[in-house]
């Protein structure tokens, strides 16, 4: 259920711009985010469709690196054509940023839905915020809790990481797991999802930086740049947003997993 408008209002005066990043086919998710993002100051920026090249033409043109993609995966894999366009579509919406000097900006996948109770803390959570914050996730999942359990899996993977079975930094493995930072923050650790977060300019450089060519899909270049210490990311506390596709996959489907 949609939430009230004025809710967005205070992520209309503190965002320099704000993107939901679609398909041009995708038009029931159009009509469907135009009522959940109702009164929110958002524009359209028309996504890469997989169906308009092919990963051959990317690998000839030095877009992508599967060498690379493959010895970054955590169990050494390529990307899926559908997840590349996703990541490119990504991308190109840091090289806007640049392009277009934000200072910080807001970043859609067309397929959220708001979080009323975390919409009502928005101004309590950017006031904990510091200034020199990289990346803010207002959706995410997984490795949000630091507990005993969480300590024994990172010893395993520092394990792991030794006997050549995977492919983590002992750095990203050490900074797993989000930690406690203030009352709505916690220090991002490794999180699944690209849904709904927001970056800085001096971020977009550096995400651009880090996939020229691209070596990341789309979810795993955030973690990486907070894991590794190259910028400085928190999770907000509670969400902000929900990503349907991840949730209820079955009843939104995916665009990205169609191949």
């Amino acid at each position: 259920m949609p939430v009230d408008p004025a809710l967005y209002k205070p992520l209309n005066d503190f965002f320099d711009h704000i993107y939901v990043i679609t398909l041009k086919r995708a038009s029931e998710r159009h009509e469907k985010i135009k009522k959940e993002l109702n009164g929110l100051n958002y524009h359209f920026f028309e996504a890469t469709d997989y169906k308009d090249f092919s990963r051959d033409e990317l690998i000839s043109s030095g877009i992508y690196d599967p060498v690379r993609a493959k010895q970054n995966h955590r169990y050494g894999k390529e990307m899926r054509i559908g997840l590349l366009a996703c990541t490119i579509s990504h991308k190109s919406v840091y090289e806007d940023v640049l392009k277009n000097h934000y200072s910080r900006v807001l970043i859609f996948e067309d397929d959220v839905v708001p979080h009323k109770e975390g919409l009502q803390l928005f101004n309590e959570i950017i006031r904990e915020l510091p200034s020199d914050w990289g990346v803010l996730y207002f959706d995410y999942s997984k490795n949000t809790t630091l507990n005993f359990f969480s300590t024994i899996k990172k010893q395993v993977y520092h394990i792991q990481k030794r006997l050549g079975h995977l492919n983590w930094s002992h750095k990203t493995i050490d900074n797993l797991f989000a930690r406690p930072y203030s009352n709505h923050l916690k220090k991002a650790g490794y999180h699944d999802f690209a849904s709904a977060y927001a970056i800085t300019q001096k971020t977009a450089a550096t995400l651009v930086k880090m996939q020229t060519p691209i070596i990341y899909f789309s979810d795993q270049v955030l973690p990486v740049a907070c894991t590794e210490e190259l910028v400085r990311g928190f999770i907000s506390i509670p969400k902000l947003f929900i990503q349907q596709s991840q949730l209820y996959k079955e009843e939104v489907g995916s665009y990205v997993e169609e191949l």
